[in-house]
């Protein structure tokens, strides 16, 4: 029997480390990092992908900072949207399915309510519009894909919002956090899971769906329970987005709905403060 073969794209990140953690053990795993593989060059794309020759091509690969990508524009369009042309065409010439991860930041969150899979998105930032053509052209190059869009990552091998509190907390008597930001705190190794899942079964192709951890919060709430999980009693302090200059416009509200990942896979999806307990039993939060 031929070993399943997947292929990671960005290697080295925080989700693609529980991807391959989580696969390994079942699957052929190759993992490529930005060092092996920039996948804004379209020639070594198809040859990386073409020597490879994986069943399924996982596209974790992105440039996530948002302030970054407002004042590095070109750069974000490259990577989190042209490039994804170039993986996708890639992985329809070697009849290859491609997964692709995707994020809350499409939407302008002014939505009462979750966002669901097929809501108009409108992009506040240039990491949210660049996220949207990258969407855009894995459409455009195969119907072999699925695209997965989740929000707020907390995980290993990387710094993420969960450490930069418990950091901050750590070194001051307060910290300031945005009380008016919600959405759904998602650890990687359960967006890992559901990944595997669609791994596993290649006949859902060809659709959009929204995952996340259980329960709505916000930024400021999601402070307040790693504080209390990592035992420091530092004061926060709420404030509005609008006492803070920031480059990048964020989305006051882009909780995700999850009726139909949840339909389809029969996933049952854990609360976001299970999630995080875990995480901060097993790290301490760093």
């Amino acid at each position: 029997m031929t070993l399943y073969k997947v292929l990671i794209v960005g290697a080295g990140g925080m989700l693609a480390a529980a991807v391959e953690s989580t696969l390994s053990p079942v699957f052929g795993v190759t993992a490529l990092s930005k060092e092996q593989l920039d996948i804004t060059n379209r020639d070594a794309v198809i040859k990386a992908i073409d020597s490879i020759k994986p069943n399924v091509l996982i596209n974790t690969a992105a440039y996530t900072n948002a302030d970054e990508c407002e004042k590095n524009r070109e750069i974000a369009m490259q990577t989190n949207g042209t490039a994804v042309g170039y993986l996708a065409q890639a992985a329809q010439a070697i009849g290859a399915r491609i997964i692709h991860v995707s994020t809350d930041y499409i939407f302008d969150g002014e939505k009462q309510g979750q966002y669901a899979e097929d809501d108009n998105p409108n992009p506040l930032s240039v990491y949210g519009q660049s996220k949207l053509m990258g969407e855009q052209e894995l459409m455009r190059f195969t119907d072999n894909y699925l695209i997965i869009r989740t929000q707020w990552m907390f995980g290993e091998n990387r710094n993420n919002f969960v450490s930069a509190i418990i950091k901050l907390a750590r070194e001051k008597d307060e910290v300031i956090v945005v009380d008016d930001q919600y959405g759904s705190p998602t650890y990687t190794k359960d967006v890992a899971g559901i990944i595997k899942w669609f791994v596993e079964h290649d006949q859902v192709k060809g659709q959009v769906f929204h995952f996340s951890n259980e329960g709505i919060v916000s930024r400021f709430g999601f402070a307040e329970e790693i504080l209390k999980l990592a035992g420091i009693k530092t004061k926060l302090v709420p404030v509005n987005t609008s006492a803070f200059t920031r480059p990048a416009q964020r989305p006051h509200n882009s909780a995700l709905d999850k009726a139909k990942i949840k339909r389809v896979t029969g996933a049952s999806i854990r609360p976001w403060q299970e999630a995080l307990y875990e995480y901060i039993k097993n790290t301490g939060g760093i």
